[in-house]
């Protein structure tokens, strides 16, 4: 990816150029291949640059249009140049950068354009004679975009640190905070910094003078109805749009890698990257993480502790993959969390899962590597899971199809017949009643959130964490829909690539797939008796049948408690700098996380009273307090946020 930036001093602010140079200077790590800008005393946009396309050596940014009349900077992969190409009836589209494409996309349909465009992209679009500044991200949110909007400025950035330098305040907004810690979805337009915010995905801006607007301009949830007579063809659709989603994101001056576990998600990129590549002659190098050597070998309920045999399972179908297993063996910890969290600006979930990431990402740069697939997104697009259908089956009076499906179920060990009624009736159960039907386990799970209690009673975070793990029965779509919502990978895979190098793309965040996931009838995802059946229906001839008829999950990061276990005095003196931020004394209860260190368990990792507690939210605050200890403006040291990551 590359970074753009803007800073647009609206009346008598600041002069434009030289607060738009610090912003550049802050975001090469995003872009670290070259900076271009303009500028003018009110104006100045400019991008850092990241080349990884074959069209990337004939960019020139900024872009303006023939006429003068408007310019702009982009951050921008696009995944059907080929049409764009024939609408917009461009010549030598081989020597035209993705800019010029969507510039000229620009100029014939302005901000219609973003119905005309497929891919990955946030842009600006400045408008002289309109005195209008227009900026918007792609359909699923691949690339990030901040801004700030004060009383005698504008300004935007791909990432924090190029508003952070800017003349705004640092301070943090509480109630976001709270919701991160808790697992909450979180409010958007906000983010962690009360003069900061997030364009969310599918919107564009304006700003003008006289103030600014944001807009929805696309949600999957709006995609029109698809039906087919039989339910091959779902699966054999399924199958062409993700072949399609692969292949426009094999465009690269690189190789190729990919992130295979022994899941369904990966394993189908994996198997049609290799699909695709094959045809050309080449080759597709797949990471697996794998337990650290001494791994104990268990897992909690309803998981496997390893993926690698799963995994090469899968690459084993394929000649032209080259498989690895990489652990994180000689990856500390803290070290590696805070190097992310320094990247990101924010703090980052699921932090033990750094480490074997980043032991993919450095094994993936000695090969030369500076694209890696993943399917992060597949959950809500190619294999969505949902049990919705069987209240819907309930609801309609479809009893014996609701019998069926049922049967068929328990028959493939995807559900057992009674968690299948359980289901089928919780659309119809009080809420009180489902409550008190959760297991006592799963409720100790989440109680063990290590947000402060003054801060969980101000923002009732206990009623809301049972609401999210445990929500209420709704509607195919609103379940779907409330998948997308609070979504947003873009900050990641950008802060990823500035402290890794990596490039990492997902064929399953394809719009394509979003919206025909959406348009297919709900019962497509449990047709035939299977969970997540429309995914196995379509890679059945591609996908290792222990693969397609695997229903448990594989456990991430399952060798956790022997990576935070050598690490314990350094948690304790994190714990204690973590102390010294009066953010954090008002955020997180460091008693009960210091107590969890001083009891660190020696046994039974798996079990229900023990991973949640040490694994998921302990992992959690050590983050969120790490990030408030070096972002709370009352301790931070400012000129080290803005140019670490």
């Amino acid at each position: 990816m590359s970074a753009i930036s803007l800073f647009w001093s609206i009346s008598n602010g600041p002069i434009a150029e030289n607060s738009h140079a610090r912003m550049l200077a802050a975001l090469p790590s995003y872009g670290p291949e070259g900076q271009a800008f303009w500028s003018d005393h009110r104006i100045a946009f400019g991008v850092n640059l990241s080349s990884s396309l074959p069209e990337d050596e004939f960019e020139k940014q900024p872009v303006w249009s023939p006429d003068g009349s408007a310019c702009l900077v982009a951050d921008v992969r696009l995944d059907n140049r080929v049409d764009l190409a024939r609408e917009l009836g461009l010549t030598g589209a081989e020597k035209l950068p993705d800019s010029a494409f969507l510039m000229a996309a620009w100029l014939r349909w302005g901000s219609a354009c973003l119905d005309h465009l497929i891919g990955a992209f946030a842009f600006a679009v400045w408008t002289p004679a309109k005195q209008e500044v227009f900026a918007a991200r792609d359909h699923a949110g691949e690339r990030p975009l901040f801004y700030h909007r004060g009383g005698d400025f504008f300004a935007l950035a791909s990432m924090y640190k190029g508003l952070l330098v800017l003349p705004i305040s640092r301070e943090l907004r509480e109630p976001y905070v709270a919701d991160w810690i808790g697992c909450l979805k979180p409010e958007w337009p906000l983010t962690f910094y009360k003069d900061i915010s997030r364009l969310p995905p599918g919107h564009f801006l304006r700003v003008t003078p006289d103030g600014l607007s944001i807009t929805q301009y696309w949600t999957a949830a709006n995609a029109r109805p698809v039906r087919f007579k039989k339910d091959a063809e779902y699966a054999e659709a399924l199958l062409e749009i993700f072949d399609r989603a692969t292949e426009t994101r094999l465009r690269s001056t690189h190789p190729i890698g990919s992130l295979l576990s022994a899941g369904l998600d990966s394993s189908s990129v994996t198997a049609s990257a290799a699909h695709l590549l094959e045809r050309h002659g080449k080759r597709l190098t797949a990471f697996t993480s794998v337990p650290r050597p001494g791994f104990n070998g268990t897992a909690p309920l309803g998981f496997f502790p390893s993926e690698g045999a799963g995994a090469a399972a899968v690459a084993s179908r394929y000649p032209n993959i080259d498989h690895l297993l990489v652990h994180s063996s000689g990856y500390d910890f803290l070290s590696t969390m805070r190097r992310w969290v320094d990247a990101l600006d924010e703090p980052t979930p699921a932090a033990v899962n750094l480490l074997w990431l980043t032991a993919i990402f450095d094994q993936a740069k000695q090969r030369g590597i500076r694209v890696l697939l993943e399917g992060a997104e597949g959950n809500i697009t190619f294999s969505y899971n949902t049990w919705s259908p069987l209240a819907s089956y309930f609801r309609r009076g479809r009893w014996i199809t609701l019998a069926r499906t049922i049967e068929g179920l328990n028959s493939s060990g995807a559900l057992a017949r009674r968690s299948a009624f359980r289901l089928t009736l919780q659309a119809f159960t009080p809420r009180w009643l489902r409550r008190m039907r959760i297991p006592q386990s799963s409720r100790n799970s989440l109680a063990a959130c290590l947000a402060a209690r003054t801060l969980m009673d101000r923002y009732k975070m206990g009623e809301r964490i049972f609401d999210t793990f445990h929500p209420s029965a709704s509607t195919p779509q609103q379940e779907h829909s409330a998948l997308i919502e609070g979504y947003d990978q873009g900050p990641y895979h950008a802060g990823l690539e500035a402290a890794n190098q990596i490039e990492v793309r997902d064929p399953t965040a394809d719009k394509r797939l979003y919206e025909f996931s959406f348009a297919i009838p709900p019962e497509q995802y449990l047709a035939g008796g299977q969970s997540r059946s429309l995914a196995r229906r379509a890679m059945k001839d591609r996908l290792p049948q222990e693969t397609l008829s695997n229903y448990l999950r594989g456990l991430q990061g399952a060798d956790w408690y022997s990576i935070m276990g050598q690490s314990l005095e350094a948690l304790r003196d994190e714990v204690a700098l973590i102390h010294r931020s009066p953010a954090a004394r008002e955020a997180l209860d460091l008693r009960a996380m210091e107590e969890l260190l001083d009891t660190w368990p020696t046994s039974n990792f798996e079990a229900p009273d023990v991973y949640p507690r040490w694994h998921f939210w302990l992992t959690r605050a050590i983050s969120m307090g790490y990030f408030l200890r070096t972002h709370d403006p009352a301790t931070a040291d400012l000129s080290r946020i803005v140019t670490l990551g």
